[in-house]
């Protein structure tokens, strides 16, 4: 399957609401007393932030001309603009310091074991190499399947599911 095949098939999955409550049950261990960037879900993506809206304190926000994407502090009041790809984005707040951020929840597109396929810009991939933070992508069980892997993908720390939690394998010393 392609990227369209899969973003497809994630629009209609079923019984949305209950498997992203069971997503956020698996979740919501990891986030305590964390400082945690989230995103706002387009084309049938994981929506927890119904959920969490209060525990989100980032949000991304893309620089086409760059080709780069940070992450901007946020709180309820703060007002969402439409961005490059049609996703809700923060304004830009030099009171944001990413540095800070404990956890980034990262959507998908598809996965295979903590293997993530975006959409294809390489956004992610290039902040998550630089960030500290864990990584942890948010998906329906009916997400998972084979694609290929490219050299610059960023494998997460973990992906949760409605049925699962998935973690990184750590390489063996020799």
């Amino acid at each position: 399957m392609d990227r369209r095949d899969w973003i497809e098939k994630r629009k209609h999955i079923e019984d949305r609401e209950s498997k992203e409550r069971a997503i956020v049950e698996k979740l919501l261990p990891f986030l305590e007393g964390k400082i945690v960037a989230g995103y706002m879900p387009i084309l049938g993506e994981v929506d927890v932030t119904r959920f969490l809206d209060d525990r989100i304190q980032y949000l991304p926000k893309t620089d086409p001309r760059s080709i780069q994407m940070r992450f901007e502090k946020v709180d309820l009041q703060t007002k969402l603009e439409r961005g490059q790809f049609k996703v809700m984005e923060p304004p830009i707040n030099p009171l944001s310091d990413p540095s800070q951020i404990d956890v980034i929840l990262v959507p998908l597109v598809a996965f295979s074991n903590t293997n993530r396929l975006g959409y294809g810009k390489g956004y992610y991939d290039r902040y998550l190499k630089t960030s500290e933070a864990l990584h942890i992508g948010l998906a329906f069980e009916e997400q998972e399947g084979e694609f290929m892997i490219q050299p610059w993908d960023v494998a997460l720390d973990y992906i949760i599911t409605d049925k699962r939690i998935l973690a990184k394998k750590k390489r063996r010393e020799l």
